[in-house]
């Protein structure tokens, strides 16, 4: 029977890859014709760590092998323009809370394999890059949480001129729904997720000024799921779309310093008018934002930004949530081997947790990498956030803390290894659980 689930999986993902297969190959026709040559990444000059490189917070740990010196990063595989990098990890963890329970804890050992390829341009002006990635789990004893993850992603940009340019991105994320997140069911196998995003660009300089805009549209598919007793959990009431314009602008005060001015609205429109509860969960939102960027060369690198923000349900039962708006992210750079990047924001978050409208998210986090070795990057991160039910006055803390280490033993191979803990507390005890997870890491790639 699973056999047959695994099948299946396979088959939407090779669809999904003809399909954004037939994008790329257009955009590769395209880019191939500009003729021209990589420009050097000023980040990556005079041998400086290419954890310089960072630029956000969010960080899941993936990239890490590419922290490592240039002479131990692959070289990758000529094709004319391009550059093919295929890779392979095969990852052995321990998972003490596979269900992220309070009560009834289940623990097991899981393993964890990851082909990918990349392709990516090297030109001077514009760029055409594409990305594939599978991860598929499988589970030592309950089987049933086995599931297949994949992404798969194009992008580029066109240099309309010296200042300005135009970028998009097209991408299928095929993933199962965390077991601790705020919104799963408690089915017999995990929630299957498709989405399918696209985003359209623009960035413009002109003096000391400089404009942006942004859309950004993403469908969310949920699959159904059993019960252990057989009864099915009806989850096409989560489908919908979310779309999502932004503008900025920013002037730069002196050289290093700018301010910062952005404006943003959405929709998020479900394709059930009322849920199976009867509640209308479509809603539009908006958020306004001003403060400062900085980019003092390796030092200090970052924006900090502060406002306004709003979302309308259109169920008068819903308390509409609203307030302060807090975004900030800064790369500090003490020395060429190590970054440490500090993080806070303040958001909506969409969620179908019943007699909520949203969650208002409140998260700060700390990640330090640093490269002991010329083959050796540590990173040590952690994070906090907390989540408020509008409407139940629910609230949920969550502690993270991550360590991990990867050693790149040639260009072709690296070994690594990682340890975590998550602990969320709750006004709701069932909402509880504590998890600890180790790992190790065997990858390959040319």
């Amino acid at each position: 029977m699973y056999a047959g689930t695994i099948y299946k999986d396979y088959r939407q993902i090779a669809l999904a890859l003809a399909a954004l297969g037939t994008v790329s190959s257009a955009s590769l026709a395209f880019a191939q014709t500009l003729n021209v040559q990589q420009e050097e990444d000023p980040r990556r000059v005079n041998n400086a760590a290419r954890i310089t490189k960072e630029v956000s917070p969010r960080d899941s740990g993936a990239d890490d092998k590419e922290r490592v010196q240039a002479s131990y990063q692959p070289k990758g595989v000529e094709l004319g323009s391009f550059i093919l990098f295929p890779a392979i990890e095969n990852e052995v963890l321990f998972n003490s809370n596979i269900y992220s329970t309070r009560d009834n804890v289940k623990a097991d050992i899981v393993d964890k394999v990851m082909p990918e390829i990349k392709l990516r341009s090297r030109f001077s002006e514009h760029a055409v890059n594409f990305t594939a990635r599978a991860e598929q789990f499988l589970y030592r004893t309950h089987d049933a949480e086995n599931h297949l993850d994949a992404n798969i992603m194009a992008d580029g940009r066109y240099d309309l001129s010296r200042d300005w340019e135009a970028n998009g991105l097209l991408s299928f994320n095929r993933s199962y729904e965390d077991r601790g997140s705020p919104d799963a069911v408690a089915g017999e196998h995990p929630t299957l997720t498709n989405t399918y995003s696209t985003r359209l660009g623009s960035k413009q300089r002109s003096g000391r000024m400089t404009y942006a805009a942004v859309l950004t549209l993403d469908r969310r598919l949920y699959g159904d799921v059993s019960t252990s007793t057989g009864t099915a959990i009806n989850n096409s009431d989560r489908n919908r779309i979310e779309s999502e314009g932004t503008v900025s602008a920013s002037y730069e005060l002196f050289p290093g310093y700018a301010a910062v001015a952005e404006l943003s609205a959405n929709r998020r429109r479900y394709d059930d008018r009322r849920d199976d509860l009867g509640f209308e969960r479509s809603s539009w939102g908006y958020a306004a934002r001003t403060g400062v960027s900085v980019d003092l060369s390796q030092l200090v690198r970052g924006d900090f930004t502060v406002g306004y923000m709003a979302q309308d349900y259109e169920d008068s039962r819903f308390t509409d949530p609203h307030g302060l708006s807090v975004r900030a992210s800064f790369n500090w750079t003490p020395s060429k081997l190590t970054v440490v990047v500090p993080s806070l924001e303040r958001s909506i978050q969409e969620t179908t947790a019943s007699q909520t409208s949203a969650l208002v998210r409140t998260s700060a986090g700390l990640l330090v990498r640093h490269e002991l070795e010329r083959n050796i990057v540590l990173t040590a991160s952690g994070k906090v956030f907390n989540d408020y039910y509008e409407g139940t006055r629910q609230s949920n803390w969550t502690y993270e803390a991550r360590l991990r280490g990867i050693w790149a033993l040639a260009p072709e191979y690296y070994v690594g290894a990682e340890t975590g803990t998550r602990v969320r507390t709750s006004t709701v005890k069932s909402s509880e659980f504590t998890q600890t997870v180790m790992l190790l890491r065997l990858g390959a790639h040319l």
